[in-house]
């Protein structure tokens, strides 16, 4: 009896390197070892994939064949077959959506341990009338869940976003107490799926050097500091504001356990510096954990063999490293 446990992977908007990079992560002996992959996808549109850049794979339909040793499985899912490569369209953006839909289902009924998503088009989404903000927000609408957080992790690091899909000016615009108290309420209710029971969080600053008492902005002394301090009060071990120049080099150090960072474009291109392929997003919240990428479908190298599916790869294995995680 093969006891690996079952991660189930969309391949992504078809026009993209989606299907090329997850083909090539199923392939990955690293990942054969270590789970069960199931792409959740078009096999026909994967078989062109495979043909166009040159991979040497045998799929299966795995409700027809189960998992078959030499063979990557594969969850039927629609028709959309040989697409252009590099072209967003309803299409494409209808079958991606079909994948994120049948990936949740799967999911939700235990038939996979846990959710790798390749990456999508949001312009696509639109053209098919599924127009969502982001991966993770249509996530969220499809298992009911109130609330997410993106959560990457990054060889020793381990960053929180506070704010996501937002402009800069809207992102601090939207910061505040609440959010904050509310997002490490929030986080600390589910870190113990991610091995951190009792985390210790520092709060990143605003400001350069945490706003210097009030000459550089008054963020900290008004919403961060308090922040930090009521929830201290309700027992939660948060630290900071700490200055957003070395907060990520202290966590990676071991002196706290997680960043709670303020904007999306500061945690994630702080993470990606660090190792740009090892980088993995988790999202929290959801009936499930959902693991991804950290790029998008680079639609400009579609189909020519040269995608990076390092990423992909890496993200794989975390989740099945994570086999056996539930939320309550």
């Amino acid at each position: 009896m093969n006891d690996k446990p079952i991660i189930g992977i969309t391949v992504g908007d078809p026009a993209s390197i989606g299907p090329e990079i997850v083909l090539a992560a199923a392939a990955d002996q690293e990942v054969v070892e270590s789970c069960r992959p199931l792409l959740i996808g078009d096999i026909e549109n994967l078989r062109a994939t495979a043909s166009t850049v040159g991979l040497d794979v045998t799929l299966v339909d795995v409700d027809e064949h189960g998992f078959t040793d030499g063979a990557i499985a594969v969850k039927q899912v629609g028709s959309v077959g040989a697409v252009p490569l590099g072209v967003e369209s309803a299409v494409t953006g209808q079958a991606s959506y079909d994948y994120i839909a049948s990936g949740v289902e799967l999911a939700l009924s235990g038939a996979i341990e846990n959710l790798v998503t390749a990456p999508i088009s949001k312009s696509a989404l639109r053209l098919a009338d599924k127009g969502h903000l982001g991966h993770t927000e249509l996530l969220a609408e499809l298992t009911d869940s109130p609330w997410s957080l993106t959560y990457f992790t990054v060889r020793d690091l381990r960053v929180l976003f506070l704010t996501r899909h937002l402009s800069l000016r809207d992102a601090i615009d939207s910061i505040d107490q609440d959010l904050i108290i509310r997002t490490v309420e929030r986080f600390v209710s589910v870190s113990d799926m991610v091995g951190l029971p009792s985390p210790s969080i520092a709060l990143q600053a605003m400001n350069p050097h945490g706003g210097e008492g009030g000459l550089f902005g008054t963020e900290e002394i008004e919403i961060l500091t308090p922040a930090v301090a009521e929830a201290q009060r309700r027992g939660y071990d948060v630290h900071g504001p700490v200055p957003a120049d070395s907060v990520f080099a202290l966590a990676a150090q071991g002196r706290y356990d997680v960043v709670l960072s303020l904007y999306h474009d500061i945690a994630a291109g702080v993470c990606k510096s660090i190792d740009f392929h090892g980088t993995v997003s988790t999202t929290l919240g959801l009936p499930f954990l959902r693991f991804s990428v950290d790029h998008g479908t680079a639609f400009d190298i579609a189909g020519k063999g040269i995608a990076d599916a390092r990423n992909m790869t890496q993200t794989v294995l975390t989740a099945a490293s994570y086999a056996g995680v539930r939320a309550r």
